[in-house]
């Protein structure tokens, strides 16, 4: 997956006003500092430098998730949206990948650092749409109106048990018809992502991805749920990453709820790389049941022809007598 070439654009012009060296001397410091952080809200991103680095680095991963996770979130579903909030929105990824999938123009922004703020602002300038930003940590958030898909990504990890109950409950206050988490795909996260999905079921919202038909669930012990998208790497981000790989592959965590009524959950989702041969594909699926292993063979027709162009991540009706 390619980051939209006004992104690309603009992210390389903010970062050709500093010096290439010092560019990979901060890239080094905020790789550090994340693993050291390990998710504990700590402030990192402060600086116009730091955010630019963060977007060059970043924001071709974290967009690809969002994109992968609304994608995903949508399958089936012929729901229109038209307004936005990005909650945690750094630098507007999620308010992006909305927009190049529905075609959404205009956002509220919240982020609690004013460079990213300032730095999402402008990559929504330069993509011609209308960002509202909104100064304010998720744990103060007060929501003064409905917004048709709220997307909460890479920033409920970084909370305490008690603040994140407090973001959940504010961020489903004010979701319209979906709510999309998106997180890096960790056994931790995966973790923190059973909870929220406990948790806002049990306040009524409707889990529909990616779980099959808003199943508990029953991975394996030693799994843990996550997907996963590779992203193109261009010569600076190659340059501030130090390798020479043109790609690099975003694991990626997520739940989706929808407020509306709408229900487009799926039967089955691919967990793992399907395994094509001759005439066969072996499946392994997440379903209502828990973790199956199914061969669709060509003989199986219309079953057949779906399951070898399956990915990783993509949801599969398979007819019931088979599972």
């Amino acid at each position: 997956m390619n980051l939209p070439d006004y992104l690309r654009s603009a992210a390389e012009k903010i970062c050709g006003a500093y010096r290439p060296t010092e560019l990979r001397e901060v890239s080094r410091a905020l790789s550090s500092a994340y693993l050291d952080g390990k998710g504990d809200g700590s402030r990192i991103v402060m600086t116009d430098r730091q955010a630019a680095v963060y977007a060059a680095v970043r924001m071709p991963a974290t967009y690809g998730a969002a994109y992968s996770a609304l994608r995903y979130a949508t399958e089936g579903s012929d729901t229109e949206f038209f307004t936005m909030l990005d909650a945690g929105a750094g630098t507007g990824a999620a308010f992006f990948a909305a927009h190049e999938l529905f075609g959404i123009s205009e956002a509220v922004l919240a982020e609690r650092e004013s460079a990213m703020l300032s730095l999402a602002a402008t990559f929504a300038e330069a993509a011609g749409l209308k960002a509202e930003t909104l100064k304010c940590d998720l744990k103060d958030f007060e929501p003064r109106k409905s917004f048709d898909l709220v997307v909460a990504s890479y920033v409920l990890n970084e909370m305490d048990a008690k603040s994140l109950e407090a973001a959940l409950d504010k961020l489903a206050a004010c979701s319209g018809k979906l709510l999309v988490i998106v997180e890096p795909g960790t056994p931790r996260a995966s973790l923190l992502q059973r909870k929220i999905r406990s948790y806002l079921s049990g306040k009524g919202a409707k889990l529909v991805a990616p779980c099959p038909e808003g199943a508990e669930c029953r991975l394996r012990e030693g799994d843990w749920c996550h997907f996963a998208v590779r992203v193109a790497r261009g010569k600076l981000h190659k340059y501030l990453k130090e390798g020479d790989a043109p790609y690099e592959d975003e694991k990626f965590t997520y739940s989706a709820f929808r407020f509306d009524g709408a229900d487009n959950a799926c039967s089955a989702r691919v967990l793992r790389h399907p395994v094509i041969s001759k005439g066969r594909a072996d499946l392994t699926l997440c379903t209502k049941e828990g973790v199956v292993e199914v061969a669709v063979r060509k003989q199986d027709g219309a079953p057949w022809k779906t399951a070898r162009k399956l990915e990783a991540g993509d949801k599969f009706e398979m007819p019931e007598d088979t599972l």
